[in-house]
């Protein structure tokens, strides 16, 4: 397991225990915890009430050293999550918008070829409209000569990462050839397709 610094998670809890303990080196009055609240308050009556005494001083002192220490790892590594997070929401935002706004054809569709998602490239090309491209199957949108091959396209698609393509032509137009490129996405029950079209090299016969 690694951290978003390539860290593994060993080396990043050695780091934040060194900066932890850098921190409290430094003069940090109040140590808080990721709720926000300092050590409890009976805890530490309790720890400096040991630390007064003699008998149990050095464990008392060591205990809260290490307590402190913790905690401040604690808020070191909400701190790691907090930027992890943002980092992660704002890239999710880019690819988002790159697949919506991408210049060719993308859908995801499942194994039988329900579309899940399209982006305004697909609307436009497939001439549907957006609210209902979701409620058909990739087929539907083309002419019967090419359904097959796309169907047993989808079906070859075994392992994630897999890619496969085909030729297929729009129901009711011949004038433009598809060419059809489908990905499995890795979680093995949605496919990535992405569609170009280019003029038809020779009229292809559409049955009805």
């Amino acid at each position: 397991m690694t951290t978003n610094k390539g860290l593994s998670w060993a080396e990043n809890r050695a780091q934040l225990r060194l900066h932890a303990e850098n921190v409290i080196r430094g003069g940090a009055d109040k140590v808080t915890n990721i709720e926000g609240g300092a050590l409890g308050v009976d805890a530490l009556a309790l720890l400096y009430r040991r630390a007064s005494d003699p008998d149990f001083a050095a464990d008392a002192l060591k205990l809260l050293h290490e307590l402190q220490t913790h905690q401040v790892e604690l808020d070191l590594l909400l701190e790691q999550l907090q930027t992890s997070e943002a980092e992660l929401t704002e890239e999710l935002a880019h690819y988002q918008a790159l697949y919506r706004f991408a210049p060719v054809a993308c859908l995801v569709v499942s194994r039988e070829g329900r579309v899940i998602e399209s982006n305004a490239a697909a609307v436009a090309l497939l001439g549907c409209t957006p609210e209902h491209s979701e409620e058909q199957t990739l087929t539907q949108y083309l002419a019967p000569p090419g359904r097959g091959d796309v169907a047993n396209l989808l079906d070859r698609l075994e392992t994630p990462g897999a890619i496969a393509t085909c030729k297929a032509w729009l129901a009711g137009n011949d004038s433009f050839e598809l060419s059809i490129n489908a990905s499995l996405i890795s979680s093995g029950e949605l496919i990535m397709i992405v569609m170009s079209h280019y003029p038809a090299p020779h009229s292809h016969p559409v049955r009805a």
